[in-house]
């Protein structure tokens, strides 16, 4: 008797212990996650980069938040009297046009033309240690000379000072001193700006700097040595050099620096972060592409990106369609489960479990939430938009928000219930990305020890794969969408339906007659631009609008990365040198990295409005990613 008091007592104490054990390793491990993002922020936002969202012509010195942005004043009768601001893209016309050019992936060196109001300039920045060089060079000058305004701030609240002082002007700021100068005598150009600013008569050549003065010849040495260094990293690309060039610039141009959160973020495009009220706005799916993308060459904004839009999950459960700076957010609808997918394929190539355990938590919500949010007695699931959130909330067309295609003739004439909130449409794209998330999940699982949740999501992919097999239809040997309502076919053909192939759901038998039948077929999708985001013979491709017969570089990555699940490699070899030719041949016409594809191989018609296609929206590099991997450029560890 003494000994079972004892002996209890005993077991007592070692299951204390062991969970005060685990208590400790788990706040061990917490806190190393912590500080490894701490780490991350604090790499990306130092030294001089574009992360001004409202400005491409504008520098911020980090962790100062220092402002150095470039901008002109018209000195002749003109309608657009001041330049304070330069996009690359827009909603709205401009009176800007902004070519870009050169992205180097950590800032050190960039350039663009400039045209406006009837001036034309080459603009270069440059880093040299601690310092920014900056080079505008006209190219084309009205008879009245415009005034090269160089504007100084402290961004985002900062603390510090600012002051002119003869012909600089000198910031002073937490434990550091920075002047600002510029190689030409100062004009007396009074404009109402808010802050010191320097102005020149922009006659020739005009250097500016940072910390000592510096001659002409001094900047353009360091401008021509940081675009020699950057020539030369694109060279060891070889044959994809100029591929990587338009990722660069897709990515960099379009990175910015978040002061409500603090971190440092790629939205789609600058424009749609002012249109969100300035606090920069990332899109679900969007963003866990572009973190893929900047992978190639920057690892921690890879991470960031990943990290930022996987941290913005709602009360729901869900990570949602759109969220900006943590004040808006879709409450009603998230968007294609892409994100374990993709930070799996972030570990591949830069294999750190503290990125992994960061996020593993909110993407296995995530995940749950499919379950009780858009499934189906059948086990198929349906976009849906529940009855809260914004204006669109609990409507059809938000339900076709979540699904990323906004107008998909996929989506016509399907009604909404609005007692389950969801789509009358078993959609194969979803159900088949759900079930790559639960398997791409499961071995994120197994990389950090969750045995327990490795197993529950294997389990579930093997009930959603036998699910999805039921929407094969024989007759017409492709994977079709299922009206829920009245068990009716939906003929309506879109890339979306490959997706089985990415769940590697598909037997190849079903693969080879999809691929032969389908995908390969001039009259659906194959052809010299690929692939229309619905089949060629539909009667809304004519349409081009959007999704509506579009070409968008999302629905060709998901379906190569399908192809490479399966014995394709023609096939998958062709998708990516036809996508990358269609990003070549835009970016050499108009340097522009579009949104999506007018189908005739133009990313955007010359009397289509601004809203068809954005054309510095980063997604589109992954039109040039396939091929960068297709031709082992973009190694994994």
């Amino acid at each position: 008797m003494i000994f079972s008091v004892f002996h209890n007592l005993s077991m007592r104490k070692i299951a204390l212990a062991t969970v005060l054990l685990w208590l400790v390793k788990t706040a061990a491990v917490a806190q190393t996650m912590e500080q490894s993002y701490q780490n991350t922020q604090a790499e990306l936002a130092s030294g001089w980069h574009t992360y001004n969202h409202q400005s491409v012509l504008g520098h911020v010195w980090m962790p100062g938040c220092l402002s150095v942005k470039l901008s002109l004043k018209s000195n002749r009768v003109s309608q657009y009297g001041y330049m304070g601001d330069a996009y690359i893209s827009t909603k709205v016309s401009r009176p800007e046009t902004v070519t870009p050019q050169y992205h180097a992936a950590d800032g050190s060196f960039t350039e663009l033309v400039l045209a406006w109001d009837g001036n034309e300039m080459l603009v270069q920045s440059g880093t040299d240690g601690d310092d920014l060089v900056l080079l505008v060079t006209p190219q084309k000058l009205t008879e009245l000379r415009p005034s090269l305004v160089v504007e100084t701030g402290l961004l985002w609240n900062r603390p510090g000072s600012l002051s002119r002082k003869g012909d600089q002007v000198v910031a002073e700021l937490a434990g550091k001193t920075i002047q600002v100068s510029g190689t030409q005598p100062t004009d007396t150009c009074f404009i109402p700006l808010n802050a010191p600013y320097l102005s020149f008569s922009l006659q020739a050549e005009t250097g500016i700097c940072t910390g000592k003065k510096r001659t002409l010849e001094e900047i353009k040495k360091i401008i021509r040595a940081r675009k020699e260094q950057y020539l030369a990293s694109l060279k060891t690309h070889a044959e994809a050099s100029e591929t990587v060039r338009v990722l660069h610039n897709a990515i960099g141009w379009n990175t910015t620096y978040d002061p409500l959160t603090q971190r440092v973020v790629s939205p789609v495009s600058r424009y749609w972060t002012e249109a969100f009220g300035g606090s920069a706005v990332l899109f679900d799916w969007d963003t866990y592409f572009g973190a893929y993308l900047a992978a190639f060459s920057n690892k921690a904004l890879a991470f960031s990106n990943a990290i930022a839009i996987t941290k913005s999950l709602t009360p729901g459960g869900f990570v949602p369609n759109y969220t900006a700076g943590g004040t808006k957010a879709s409450l009603d609808r998230s968007q294609p489960p892409v994100g374990s997918l993709i930070v799996l394929e972030i570990y591949k190539k830069h294999p750190e479990k503290w990125f992994v355990q960061y996020v593993f938590n909110d993407l296995l919500t995530w995940n749950r939430w499919w379950l009780k949010g858009r499934n189906t007695p059948q086990n198929w699931l349906c976009w849906g938009s529940d009855p809260k959130g914004d204006h669109a909330a609990g409507t059809w067309q938000a339900a076709a928000y979540e699904s990323g295609l906004d107008n998909s003739p996929m989506y016509d004439k399907v009604p909404f219930d609005t007692v389950t909130h969801r789509m009358a449409l078993a959609d194969v794209g979803l159900t088949s990305l759900y079930v790559a998330d639960c398997k791409a999940l499961a071995e994120l699982a197994d990389l950090i020890g969750r045995t327990r949740e490795a197993k529950e999501l294997r389990q579930r992919a093997g009930v959603f794969s036998k699910s999805l097999q039921q929407l094969w239809n024989d007759e017409k040997s492709i994977f079709l969408n299922k009206r829920t309502d009245t068990g009716a076919w939906n003929y309506r053909l879109a890339p979306t339906l490959f997706y089985p192939l990415l769940a590697g759901v598909a037997t190849l038998a079903q693969a080879k007659r999809m691929v032969r039948g389908h995908l390969l077929n001039p009259d659906e999708f194959w052809g010299e631009w690929v692939l229309p985001s619905v089949a060629r013979n539909d009667p809304a491709f004519g349409e081009q609008d959007y999704w509506r017969g579009r070409i968008w570089a999302p629905l060709n990555f998901l379906v190569y990365m399908g192809l490479k699940k399966y014995d394709f490699p023609e096939v998958r070899k062709e998708l990516a040198d036809k996508s990358n030719r269609l990003l070549l041949k835009n970016w050499q016409a108009t340097h522009g990295v579009y949104e999506n594809y007018h189908a005739s191989g133009v990313g955007r018609l010359p009397d289509e409005p601004l809203t068809k296609s954005d054309n510095c929206y980063h997604w589109g590099a992954l039109l040039g990613y396939m091929y960068l991997l297709e031709n082992g450029k973009a190694p994994q560890k």
